[in-house]
C-alpha cells in the first residue's frame, strides 16, 4: 500500500538530490542532473501509482458497499472460529504439559522403586542368574514380576503422542507422523515400552 508518507519521502529525496546537484555543479560536475532526474522520476512514478491505487480503492469500496452486512458477518464468524482454534491450542498445550508432568512423576516412582529394590538387596542379575523376575538393574531400570520399567524421556513420550495424533489425522506418511528421533525408537523397543503401550492404547 502506497501511503502519503511514502510520497512525501520521495519528494524529500528529490529535493535533497537537487541540493546535492547544485553543490556538485559548483565543483564542475557534469552528470549531476542524472541524479536529480532519477529522484524526480521515482517521485512522479510513485505519485502516479498512488493515484491509480486510490482510484482502485474507491471502486472496491463501492463494490463492497451493497454486501456490507454480509461481510461484517463473515468477519465476525472468522474471528469466532479463530478464537476457538486459539482455545483448542491452549488446551492442547496444557494437556501436553500435563503429559510431561505425568511422565516426570512416573520417573520419580520408577526411581523410588529402583532405590527400594537396591535397599532390599535385589539386583536384577548376578553371577548365577542374568535376569531375575524382580530386581534393580543399571541406569534406573528394574523388573517387577517380569515386567520391565525404567525412567522415560518425557520429550520422547510427548513426541510419540504427537506423532500418533498426526498419523491418525493426516495419515502415517505425514512427516510429523514419522518418528525419527532415536530416543523414541528406543522408547518403543525398550524397557519402558509398556508405558508407550498404555499411552497408545488409551
Amino acid at each position: 500500500m502506497i501511503t502519503t508518507q511514502a510520497i512525501e519521502q520521495a519528494d524529500a529525496r528529490a529535493t535533497e538530490a537537487r541540493r546535492k546537484a547544485a553543490a556538485l555543479r559548483k565543483h564542475g560536475a557534469v552528470d549531476a542532473e542524472d541524479m536529480v532526474q532519477r529522484a524526480v522520476t521515482v517521485a512522479v512514478e510513485l505519485r502516479e501509482a498512488k493515484a491509480r491505487q486510490d482510484e482502485s480503492l474507491k471502486v472496491r469500496k463501492a463494490a463492497e458497499k451493497p454486501h456490507a452486512a454480509e461481510l461484517r458477518e463473515m468477519g465476525e464468524s472468522l474471528a469466532v472460529s479463530a478464537d476457538k482454534v486459539a482455545t483448542a491450542a491452549q488446551r492442547a498445550a496444557q494437556a501436553l504439559s500435563g503429559l510431561i508432568a505425568a511422565v516426570t512423576a512416573h520417573n520419580e516412582v520408577v526411581h523410588a522403586a529402583h532405590a527400594r529394590l537396591m535397599a532390599l538387596g535385589l539386583p536384577l542379575g548376578d553371577d548365577a542368574v542374568s535376569a531375575y523376575e524382580t530386581g534393580a538393574g543399571r541406569d534406573g531400570e528394574l523388573r517387577v514380576f517380569g515386567e520391565y520399567w525404567s525412567p522415560a524421556a518425557a520429550d520422547a513420550v510427548a513426541q510419540v503422542v504427537i506423532s500418533g495424533v498426526m498419523g491418525s489425522c493426516f495419515g502415517s506418511k505425514h512427516p510429523a507422523a514419522r518418528v525419527s528421533d532415536i530416543r523414541v525408537h528406543s522408547l518403543k523397543r525398550g524397557s519402558y515400552g509398556k508405558l508407550v503401550d498404555r499411552i497408545t492404547a488409551a
